[in-house]
């Protein structure tokens, strides 16, 4: 039996309790109905903290007949790796169960933290950050290392600079399986590699931050001058 199709999925949206059972508020997030499809996605449905600029969308999407949790915080969109299903009725079980962890993941007004593989780098020392500026130019400072964000594949990111109203960013992450650190760009929302602020794996875990904070003090202000080069 062939997979159903995308509109059969979302025709049924309407007689599936699930939806009936999802919360209003939680959390601080507001519940959205379905804002339809577009491409290969379903959105089923989303829960929004706009002033985080932070949500949850419940989704479907044809490219892999999976039902998926997509999460958004700042210009980071991911899916969530631990819920890929396939069968409806257990997406939706799992959802209404962990819901409330899976929106608390993504509140930036709670503190988070990193894997205990981390502490060898001394984040929770780290002063160098605190002297960063709050604003540069456009850009704001959006996430910090006292409260990283946990990303993909044992990436967490500890520091992205973002201009939201043209969707340029400069983020940096630590992977905990690589021990590297490493920056990202996105130039109109287009994510763009970069090896400018790379600390690789074999540099002593008592030196990283110290090479990272030397690369951002010769880098980090034309870097993001570049980004708004069009």
């Amino acid at each position: 039996m062939g997979q159903p199709d995308i509109t059969e999925i979302a025709a049924g949206l309407k007689d599936w309790d699930f939806l009936n059972k999802l919360p209003q508020e939680l959390n601080g997030f507001s519940l959205q109905p379905s804002s339809g499809i577009k491409g290969q996605i379903l959105n089923i449905a989303s829960y929004v903290n706009e002033s985080m600029r932070c949500r949850l969308d419940l989704t479907y999407t044809c490219e892999t007949f999976d039902f998926v949790p997509l999460k958004t915080v700042g210009l980071h969109v991911y899916r969530e790796e631990r819920l890929f299903y396939r069968d409806r009725d257990k997406f939706a079980q799992l959802v209404l169960e962990q819901l409330p962890r899976l929106l608390h993941e993504l509140d930036r007004a709670q503190k988070h933290s990193m894997n205990y593989e981390a502490r060898s780098i001394g984040f929770e020392g780290w002063e160098y950050w605190h002297s960063l500026p709050k604003r540069i130019g456009n850009y704001e400072l959006f996430i910090t290392p006292d409260n990283p964000l946990a990303y993909l594949n044992g990436s967490y990111i500890f520091l992205d600079y973002t201009d939201f109203g043209h969707q340029n960013q400069i983020y940096f992450a630590y992977n905990i399986y690589r021990n590297e650190i490493f920056a990202e760009f996105k130039q109109r929302g287009i994510p763009i590699t970069t090896t400018m602020f790379d600390v690789p794996g074999n540099v002593k875990d008592e030196r990283k931050l110290d090479m990272l904070a030397q690369l951002i003090d010769a880098h980090l202000a034309k870097a993001l001058q570049d980004l708004e080069k069009s």
